[in-house]
């Protein structure tokens, strides 16, 4: 037997070894373009309020020039965790998750990066980022539009730069890793499309974001500014308004102070002209029982035995501690269920210095929308004004807010920096809202709100700006692309066309186009090169053929010496579990019965010991010779299991034949003598235990060696040299 299998062997399992490098390395890069992109996303480009880019996720796109769909999924997952803390929800894992296996499939399909991405956004990105904003109720569905178009810019600003790092490192990183990716492979049109619209893209967008930032940095200041005024200014008004009817119910107070109970009705009337700001005044005794009323028509709509107040904060509050109270906000009962908040003072009488009543205000709250003629002229911004309970006391219109109820509103737990909030309106809209709080001098709030919405209006613009420039720029470089590919192509395809139907005999033509000089030293070049490939193709041929038939004769060598024990040329364990499947399958198919034998050397480790190797690989090669003669039908199988061992597998019949052939085979070997120098020689003596049964017993090789085992040991046991059978034919009929 040659030694050439044997080198051909060590070959391939040297070229598995290396196999794995490579994979370590693209592990590697996925992993480290992974922490990359995490890093630049975990400082996303600020624009405006809440808005920002991320440019991180270049790294993802970076992998997907290189790496299959699997490894470039593991870089965008680690790209997009640090968007999780960011944006507070998971979204970014779903979108750019997607977009990460997409792009690196359809590049794996020869597709450009730029435009698998561009694709990806318009039939995937885009439709799953409205349904999830759909679905999420804590994002405004107004926002919908304006989300997709800074994901889709977003998108085509990252891919862009992406793809000019790879032309950038492409070199030196393919001299570390091996791309798993196919190289691109299109025409030079679009090639020229390729370059020319990724610096275009990248370009513009770049220098149209570094402008509008600042434009974006001054709107925020002047929106801090107008929040600012507006709220110290909205304070005055209201603070006022209460200070000027507060004023207002102590003046009364002295005045019906000063006069007697009787004329109590015609001089609230009279005072309550004064100060259209109240929708009713009253005025009780110390029983807070209802003595007078403006209008006086309230008075004659008052029960018999009239109306007490004395479970209302605002008597109890004035009469005993004798003081000017302003009431949280709530709905009138005797006079109207209006929302209101009162205003009540103690009454006294001369020379007295317990109060004999109280007089009551109950302040008109629909009168705020007419002090709040600032916001009117100013449709940016929104106010509340709520009690010392936080019930709102007054509201824009378009919150739809309900007097009384509690103002509740959550921060935007995504944007806590720059003093968002979230308020939900009763029809259950959530909009965030940028807002100052002032609270007055009564405990009151006042809330300046302006609408998110409002600020990303500008920046929406600037978008559509964006958006329409790169129309027009793709527009440009197709036309320009276009001609600039038709000018080099024709001479190109001139060229190849000549070198590929030419055959040098009969000389090529020239050129007809007008072309570069370096296209011509290339043709010339080309010219000679093909008909030195066409005199070596005679003797690569030949070579290939010699190589082949080589190859041939290397691996059957191999595939025998696989399946083959070295030292006695038995089959080795590998190939007796290959063979045991086919031979049990067809027997059993048959209902046929089957042996399996298993054989040991008695004593063999002592012989080795005392007699050497080299006696006892004598009389491992020898008996396997006689195995080989006594079990040589195509059917039988003969293979060494290990050490001192082996196996026999045979087709059993009913008169027990092979059994004797086993029987036969035990006494020749114990009869022969092994010569062991010209004097001496030595005996062997071999135990066999056997199992004999129906082929479809077990389809498992190992069920039928651990019973022949069981016999080899009864046979060891009864004193060696012996054969143990077990039969399970009848056994195994069922």
């Amino acid at each position: 037997m040659t030694i050439a299998p044997i080198k051909v062997a060590l070959k391939l399992e040297e070229e598995v070894v290396e196999a794995k490098s490579p994979q370590f390395r693209s592990i590697l890069l996925a992993l480290g373009l992974g922490l990359f992109g995490a890093l630049l996303n975990s400082y996303p480009v600020e624009l405006a309020y809440s808005v920002s880019l991320v440019i991180g996720n270049l790294a993802f796109i970076f992998a997907a020039a290189y790496l299959r769909p699997a490894l470039t999924l593991l870089c965008a997952l680690i790209c997009v965790a640090p968007l999780l803390i960011i944006w507070g929800h998971p979204f970014g894992f779903l979108t750019f998750g997607f977009e990460a296996l997409f792009v690196s499939y359809m590049r794996g399909r020869g597709w450009y990066l730029p435009t698998a991405d561009f694709l990806y956004w318009l039939i995937i990105g885009m439709p799953l980022t409205a349904a999830l904003i759909l679905f999420n109720t804590t994002e405004s569905q107004e926002y919908l539009f304006f989300s997709l178009f800074k994901q889709s810019i977003n998108a085509v600003f990252y891919t862009t730069l992406g793809v000019i790092l790879i032309f950038v490192f492409s070199d030196k990183l393919n001299c570390w890793v091996k791309s798993q990716q196919p190289q691109l492979k299109k025409n030079l049109k679009q090639y020229l499309h390729y370059i020319l619209w990724v610096m275009s893209a990248f370009f513009v967008i770049g220098v149209c974001l570094f402008l509008s930032r600042n434009l974006n940095d001054i709107q925020q200041q002047q929106i801090e500014d107008k929040l600012d005024i507006s709220s110290q200014y909205l304070g005055r008004i209201v603070e006022n308004y209460v200070d000027e009817h507060k004023n207002a119910v102590k003046i009364v107070a002295n005045e019906l102070s000063a006069i007697e109970p009787s004329l109590f009705n015609d001089n609230l009337v009279k005072m309550h002209q004064l100060y259209p700001g109240f929708i009713t005044m009253l005025v009780t005794n110390r029983e807070a029982n209802i003595v007078a009323t403006s209008p006086l028509s309230l008075l004659d709509a008052l029960p018999k035995g009239g109306a007490s107040v004395a479970d209302r904060s605002y008597f109890t509050e004035a009469f005993f501690n004798q003081s000017v109270y302003i009431s949280p906000a709530f709905l009138g009962r005797s006079f109207g269920s209006d929302p209101i908040v009162a205003i009540s003072a103690p009454i006294y009488a001369n020379g007295v210095d317990q109060p004999i009543g109280i007089v009551e205000g109950s302040l008109n709250l629909n009168l705020f929308e007419n002090i709040n003629s600032y916001s009117a002229n100013d449709r940016e911004i929104d106010v509340v004004l709520t009690d010392e309970n936080d019930n709102v006391i007054y509201a824009e219109n378009n919150l739809a807010k309900t007097k009384l109820a509690k103002f509740n509103f959550s921060f935007d737990e995504a944007d806590i920096a720059h003093n968002l909030i979230i308020i939900e309106s009763n029809n259950f809209t959530k909009k965030r809202y940028l807002y100052r709080q002032i609270t007055l001098k009564n405990g009151w709030k006042i809330f300046v709100l302006i609408e998110h919405r409002q600020i990303l209006k500008l920046i929406e613009q600037q978008y559509l700006t964006i958006f329409l420039s790169l129309f027009l720029i793709f527009i440009l470089v197709i036309l320009l692309a276009n001609q600039f590919a038709n000018t080099l192509n024709k001479p190109l395809a001139f060229v190849l066309k000549e070198l590929a139907h030419g055959d040098g005999k009969q000389g090529y033509k020239t050129i007809p186009y007008a072309a570069p000089s370096e296209f011509l030293t290339l043709y010339t070049e080309l010219q000679k090169s093909k008909e030195h490939l066409l005199k070596q193709q005679f003797i690569l041929e030949e070579k290939v053929n010699q190589r082949t038939t080589a190859l041939n004769k290397a691996n059957m060598a191999l595939k025998e010496l696989a399946n083959k024990d070295s030292l006695t040329g038995l089959y080795n364990r590998r190939y007796l579990e290959n063979k045991f499947s086919e031979l049990q399958a067809i027997l059993s198919r048959n209902n046929a019965c089957m042996m399996v034998a298993m054989l040991d050397l008695d004593h063999f480790k002592n012989l080795n010991d005392e007699y050497g190797h080299l006696i006892g690989d004598n009389c491992l090669t020898y008996i396997s010779d006689v195995m080989q003669r006594k079990f040589d039908r195509r059917s039988d199988i003969v293979a060494r299991f290990g050490g001192e061992e082996f196996i026999i597998v045979a087709q059993s019949d009913d008169n027990k034949s092979v059994l004797q052939m086993l029987e036969e085979f035990r006494e020749e070997i114990a009869q022969h003598n092994f010569p062991h120098n010209s004097h001496h020689f030595v005996n062997m003596t071999i135990s066999i235990g056997s199992l004999t049964a129906k082929a479809k017993f077990s389809s498992d090789i190992d069920d039928w060696i651990r019973l022949a085992d069981k016999q080899l040991y009864q046979a060891k046991k009864a004193g060696r040299n012996k054969l143990c059978n077990s039969d399970l034919t009848d056994a195994s009929l069922n």
